[in-house]
């Protein structure tokens, strides 16, 4: 199958982490307006990544908003919000503020990159309702707002299994497409919703994992363990670029290295950033 490639606009693998989402202080509220900065990845390439916007300063929220300070309109499209533990230890509730615990998790994780979630929800700046990166898929919980620190993207990734594709959009608006290799029949990658958690470099550009490979939330629903890992999804380039628009991998969803070269050095994707998977 020919490659797709439009470009529109703007650990348990024996991987190393390479990146981590760019920290921005949440100021303590206190009624005032705070300073909210968007998020993007520190890489160890020597390119420059692309910026996610500009910071902006945002007021106290308008009644009914979903979010405990206001947005400007125009950031609204495709609007993420990923909270980065500050702690060595972030414990995990059922219900805002609960003593309920439903996990803990240390940080940083076992690759060494900060442990991320994806917000979403807010009971104010108290608490975020999170996705969590465990099993089952599409768990979640309650973090403190005081155990973490907020950033903020437009990006989310799309992948339809059945049409062999990835797409990227920025703000709403696709921006990048191509072709990828998925699951086999025997192994598939279980629909849902996800997140990136961690962006890994092979020690070796020359493995099945390619240049790069985003970890993800999920996990597969078949196998409980595999390369020595706990069965992580992760969206990874690929030594056998033949294999692209096939049922190939064991969950993964494999681009071209150029691809996902792109993705890490050019877009500079931040952590936390939305995978849905059709």
């Amino acid at each position: 199958m020919q490659r797709r490639h439009f470009l529109l606009g703007a650990s348990a693998l024996g991987l190393t982490a390479c990146a981590q989402p760019e920290r921005s202080l949440l100021d303590e509220w206190a009624g005032t307006e705070l300073e909210l900065a968007p998020g993007g990845p520190r890489t160890t390439t020597t390119t420059t990544a692309k910026p996610v916007g500009d910071s902006d300063t945002v007021a106290p929220a308008e009644e009914n908003s979903p979010y405990p300070f206001d947005v400007p309109p125009e950031d609204l499209p495709g609007l993420s919000f990923v909270a980065e533990a500050t702690i060595s230890t972030v414990t995990v509730t059922g219900s805002p503020g609960g003593a309920d615990v439903l996990f803990t998790f240390d940080n940083p994780i076992p690759s060494g990159g900060p442990l991320v979630f994806l917000v979403e929800e807010f009971d104010g700046l108290e608490s975020y309702r999170v996705l969590l990166p465990t099993r089952p898929n599409g768990n979640v919980g309650w973090v403190s707002g005081a155990d973490v620190l907020l950033t903020r993207h437009n990006y989310k990734i799309q992948v339809r299994l059945d049409d062999f594709v990835l797409v990227l959009s920025e703000r709403g608006v696709p921006i990048f497409e191509t072709t990828v290799g998925v699951a086999r029949e025997d192994a598939p990658t279980p629909l849902g919703r996800y997140y990136t958690t961690e962006l890994l470099q092979p020690p070796t550009p020359n493995s099945v994992y390619g240049t790069y490979a985003y970890g993800l939330s999920g996990y597969s629903e078949v196998l409980t363990e595999f390369a020595g890992g706990e069965g992580q999804l992760g969206i990874h380039g690929t030594n056998d670029p033949s294999s692209l628009g096939t049922n190939v991998s064991s969950g993964c969803i494999r681009v071209h290295n150029d691809d996902i070269n792109l993705l890490v050095e050019r877009i500079g994707l931040p952590l936390g950033v939305p995978v849905e998977v059709i």
